[in-house]
């Protein structure tokens, strides 16, 4: 997820922290029950391609504003979940291999239902700008900004917008009960969420091997204001969503695995072609820190970093084949 603050959540403070926003306070026990009267209005489009959960979500990734403080509720894998997942994706892409030609990727195309929560004229975006979000986030999975082109294309199925007071300025709070009421699809459908997270905190994602535990808790948060062109200065591009859908396709931050438990150094983000990177990026520096021993400069330009949006433009090569193979485990 891409980060402001200390959580695997995404956030908008200082990138030198860790990767979730800033909520101090301990989490909220959810409420089964919406506090306020809920409407919900429905549109959709057709697909276009081109060319038994926990009382309180697991919010195993997110993204936060440069400078927060704030810490990722849920933000670690335990070693015992890491260990499993890895040997897991391990035999994935030997299997994968052995069953297509090295050569062989066939696009992956995501349908996304897009939920919108809004309390009346506070944060009801609109359909334009659900579109424009999508178009990002295509861009961005094919490499057309630079970096590896992931061969996955995002087409919208469908939008809904809720008014409810309680999700919209509360979305930690309330995440069970409105993912319970709204999400849709299976495995292979993306559910993004927009809602209100505050000064620091800009989003969060689920991880892929977690939906077989918590399948109505799959998806992604990030703040209504974090689309392309919205209210989050640096954090305006839509760089959020796709950096919190990265952690939906199974990447960690390039930070490392455990951090703040471990820097970067230690711990690393398990993709080979991505250099360590011992916390992460404040802002968008106009050289690349050297902050490890092992080979190369801080990869700044890394979606799974939590630079400003301005300076995010790549995956790597190791990264797609990482998130391919959690595609065909976990969410074929």
């Amino acid at each position: 997820m891409k980060r402001a603050g200390k959580y695997a959540v995404l956030g908008l403070a200082a990138a030198a922290a860790v990767s979730v926003p800033r909520i101090a306070q301990a989490p909220e026990p959810v409420v089964a029950l919406p506090p306020d009267r809920t409407e919900i209005c429905v549109t959709g489009q057709d697909p276009h391609a081109h060319a038994g959960h926990a009382d309180h979500a697991d919010h195993s990734q997110a993204r936060v504003r440069a400078g927060s403080r704030v810490a990722e509720p849920g933000s670690r894998v335990s070693p015992r979940v890491a260990e499993q997942v890895e040997r897991e994706l391990d035999r994935q892409e030997i299997t994968g291999r052995l069953l297509r030609g090295t050569g062989d990727r066939k696009r992956i195309h995501v349908p996304v239902h897009f939920h919108v929560l809004h309390d009346g004229r506070k944060g009801k975006i609109t359909k334009k700008a659900v579109n424009e979000q999508i178009k990002v986030l295509d861009a961005a999975y094919r490499g057309a900004a630079g970096g590896a082109d992931a061969g996955i294309n995002f087409y919208l199925k469908k939008i809904t917008w809720t008014k409810n007071k309680g999700w919209f300025k509360q979305p930690r709070r309330y995440e069970t009960a409105f993912k319970k009421k709204l999400r849709k699809g299976g495995d292979s459908t993306l559910n993004i969420y927009t809602a209100e997270l505050g000064t620091e905190l800009l989003g969060w994602a689920s991880m892929p091997w977690d939906y077989r535990k918590s399948p109505k808790q799959d998806g992604v948060v990030v703040h209504h204001a974090s689309l392309p062109g919205g209210k989050i200065k640096d954090y305006d591009l839509g760089y959020t969503a796709v950096h919190e859908v990265g952690h939906w396709l199974g990447l960690y931050h390039t930070f490392g695995r455990d951090y703040p438990e471990r820097d970067g150094c230690a711990a690393g983000d398990l993709v080979g072609d991505t250099p360590s990177q011992k916390e992460p990026t404040n802002g968008c520096p106009e050289n690349a820190p050297d902050s490890c021993p092992a080979w190369g400069r801080d990869p700044i330009h890394n979606f799974m970093d939590y630079g400003y949006d301005r300076c995010m433009t790549e995956f790597t090569e190791g990264q797609v084949e990482r998130m391919r193979n959690a595609w065909e485990r976990y969410r074929p």
